[in-house]
């Protein structure tokens, strides 16, 4: 079994922001997709793993931008496991241009859950067989926890049908929407450098989320709460 799994994607002119550059919440399904591809390469597709008690949820990622794709452009994504930490699974990935140049960047996190209790499984008891490459990593930034203690109160998002996916709760790549969607109009124009993300608490149908900001000059966290509880916390650095 191959360690490194490929996929060639097209980015689509509705994959990408005003600037036809590719939007963060593509690249993070892109990332999502993709680990999701390569299980299912080896057996395990999502089906199996529900079959068998499992579901992966991303938990923490970290990305790093030397140039965001734009639209119509090919790009390959390259992704491969990278051990455990605790209870966490890690898994990198690199996007590459046609002409093998690095775009992209990404540590990932990731925790194993029973689909019906919602209990955390340790990397030790799960029996799907992996293939993993722990001295391989991508060039991006630790996955670190991010909180927000202080910030401005920037409005409330009602997670709506749209937002879900197969879990039952907000697909992973919305929060960066969620989150994009507040930041200052001056800020969305500059070039993306790094993204990092916290996700913390499920947030389903019904919920309503609180977002907070910290707003610098070339930087930005998001904060999105249900009631007292964080959901997730996400950071931007632009140039």
């Amino acid at each position: 079994m191959d360690s490194i799994y490929n996929k060639t994607v097209e980015i689509r002119f509705y994959d990408c922001d005003s600037h036809k550059r590719a939007k963060v919440s593509t690249i993070n399904k892109f990332i999502a997709d993709i680990a999701g591809v390569g299980y299912a390469a080896t057996g395990m597709t999502h089906q199996w793993l529900w079959d068998h008690g499992y579901v992966f949820l991303l938990s923490r990622v970290s990305i790093r931008f030397n140039r965001m794709p734009i639209a119509d452009e090919t790009i390959t994504v390259s992704t491969w496991e990278r051990g455990n930490k605790g209870a966490s699974f890690l898994r990198d990935f690199e996007i590459f241009d046609t002409e093998g140049k690095n775009l992209i960047d990404a540590h990932t996190e990731w925790i194993l859950v029973n689909p019906q209790s919602r209990q955390i499984i340790r990397p030790s008891s799960f029996e799907g067989i992996r293939a993993m490459l722990p001295e391989k990593q991508a060039d991006a930034p630790d996955c670190k926890r991010l909180k927000l203690v202080e910030g401005d109160f920037a409005g409330e998002r009602q997670v709506r049908y749209s937002d879900l996916d197969g879990n039952g709760h907000v697909y992973n790549a919305v929060y960066a929407d969620i989150a994009v969607d507040v930041l200052p109009p001056a800020l969305r124009e500059k070039e993306l450098r790094a993204y990092q993300i916290n996700f913390i608490h499920e947030a389903k149908l019904g919920d309503t989320l609180s977002l907070y900001t910290a707003v610098d000059e070339n930087s930005a966290t998001v904060k999105g709460c249900i009631g007292e509880k964080d959901s997730f916390v996400c950071e931007f650095c632009y140039v």
